[in-house]
């Protein structure tokens, strides 16, 4: 018997940029009596399904954006005979989407680090149930990553979780929902433990793949001190402490190694905490600007950012204290107009941002903004190949819309083509080399402009192309440059 554990995707680079944490997790959980269990990252290359055999266990992990193509080989499993199983985030959500559309034998909802030697066990003795819940698993209990199980020379970075769950409730996320609000941070020796293998193992660049790296504001403090809340104010106090003394600990490693994470706006207003970040050698942070007017962040509940000249200069105070923005945008809200799009695209320009990336507004399950829409469509919903959008991750590839909600007065199409040239504008290569000097020497500048080239192609052609030709070219073209470019990364 072997035990598969499948990352699916409908695209395959060749290779990764970071590790798909979950699946290494998942590893260590696999008790060591049914052997090394064989993992399957499909952004790498595709399944071969005659690996798999009839008393074998799949386990696959899903999103809503791969749950169709993680519905496809769990269709093709159960037909091999093999034992189907179901875990993540989609699967959490939509447990009997699994079992009706994905031939699920069971399903795994919540944290998998303590329930999934439960299942491989029940799936051995005949008592395998139909659903499992994981729950949210203290962080004491966290499984380490089996970094063994690591194909060699096929990811640019490394991944480490410290923290999971995040305090806000923004409605285009499902995070605060699915994780909870409360957050779990790991403790600061077993954090380190991995990141100190990671680097044996040639990774000089690790992301802290957290739901928000930065869990108390000075904001949470202040609040809870005018209140009077001294268990309140004891706990925020206290968790802020571990962050500083991770901090401390990374600061220790070889100054050589870099670390990227997400992290909320109001960090900027922290300057004990950014100090902190550039003395552990975290480089860079996702930042969530979202929308650049206040009407763009009322639509995703996102009220204590800024905009206009105010925004700027926060995202600027990152980069004074030597953490570099990979800002993310969002495109299609309510409030949206042409003109956004370039007041975007000047903000992305004036805050000195490293990346950036442009979403198109896209519903997702456990968030307020897909509960809002479903009820808002109802039955009336646009159907694609007999599919209703609502459940736009069941319709096939090819064909499923890149804008899922009408805008009061922009067409699909037009918001689609903005992006695009949004995307185009940042990433023109003079841009990318100008935001290169960042960088200090010419072999980093080097990584910077191929990385950037890279992202482009991954995120934004294969995302909002309609034409499949183009998405066919860009995944050719990420394929040429990845390989390159993960050279550039290793240690």
């Amino acid at each position: 018997m072997t035990i598969h554990l499948v990352n699916p995707s409908h695209l395959s680079f060749g290779v990764g940029v970071i590790t798909p944490r979950w699946l290494f997790v998942l590893g260590g959980a696999t008790p060591a009596v049914f052997g090394p269990p064989r993992l399957v990252d499909e952004t790498l290359e595709p399944l071969d399904l005659d690996t798999i055999h009839a008393s074998d266990i799949v386990g696959i992990g899903i999103h809503t954006g791969n749950a169709l193509r993680g519905y496809e080989i769990g269709t093709a499993a159960r037909a091999r005979g093999a034992t189907v199983v179901f875990g993540g985030i989609h699967a959490t959500l939509y447990p009997d989407e699994a079992q009706e559309r994905g031939g699920a034998h069971a399903v795994v909802r919540g944290d998998g680090d303590v329930v999934w030697p439960r299942v491989i066990e029940d799936a051995v003795h005949g008592t395998l149930q139909q659903r499992y819940e994981g729950g949210r698993v203290d962080a004491s209990r966290f499984v380490p990553a089996r970094w063994e199980l690591l194909p060699q020379g096929r990811y640019m970075w490394g991944s480490v979780q410290t923290v999971r769950g995040c305090p806000k409730h923004c409605s285009f996320c499902s995070v605060w929902r699915t994780d909870g609000q409360k957050p779990r941070q790991r403790g600061v020796d077993s954090v380190v433990e991995e990141i100190v293998e990671l680097r044996r193992r040639g990774f000089r660049f690790v992301a802290l793949a957290d739901d928000n790296f930065y869990p108390v504001t000075l904001t949470d403090l202040a609040m809870a001190e005018r209140q009077g809340n001294v268990a309140r104010l004891e706990q925020l106090q206290s968790l802020r402490a571990e962050r500083f003394e991770l901090m401390a600990r990374l600061a220790e490693l070889p100054h050589d190694m870099v670390f990227f994470t997400q992290i909320t706006m109001e960090a900027a207003e922290d300057d004990l905490f950014l100090d902190a970040m550039r003395r552990a050698n975290i480089k860079g942070a996702l930042v969530g600007v979202e929308a650049v007017t206040p009407q763009g962040l009322k639509d995703v509940y996102k009220g204590f950012n800024q905009t206009g000249e105010a925004l700027v200069e926060r995202l600027r105070k990152f980069r004074e204290h030597g953490v570099y923005v990979l800002g993310s945008f969002i495109f299609g809200l309510p409030s949206d107009r042409p003109s956004t799009f370039d007041a975007t695209a000047d903000v992305a320009d004036r805050a000195e941002l490293a990346f950036a990336q442009f979403v198109m507004l896209t519903p997702y399950p456990g968030t307020v903004d897909f509960e809002a829409w479903e009820k808002r469509v109802g039955l009336d919903a646009d159907r694609v190949a007999g599919i209703p959008i609502t459940r736009h991750w069941l319709i096939p590839q090819a064909q499923r819309p890149k804008v899922y909600a009408a805008h009061p007065v922009m067409t699909p199409d037009e918001i689609r083509a903005r992006t695009q040239a949004v995307w185009d504008r940042f990433y023109s290569l003079p841009r990318i080399w100008a935001r290169s000097r960042c960088t200090p020497t010419l072999r980093a500048r080097l990584a910077f402009v191929l990385i950037s080239k890279l992202y482009r192609q991954m995120y934004a052609n294969t995302g909002i192309a309609t034409d499949s030709a183009r998405v066919t070219r860009a995944n050719r073209w990420a394929r040429l440059i990845a390989r390159p470019c993960r050279r550039l990364f290793a240690a």
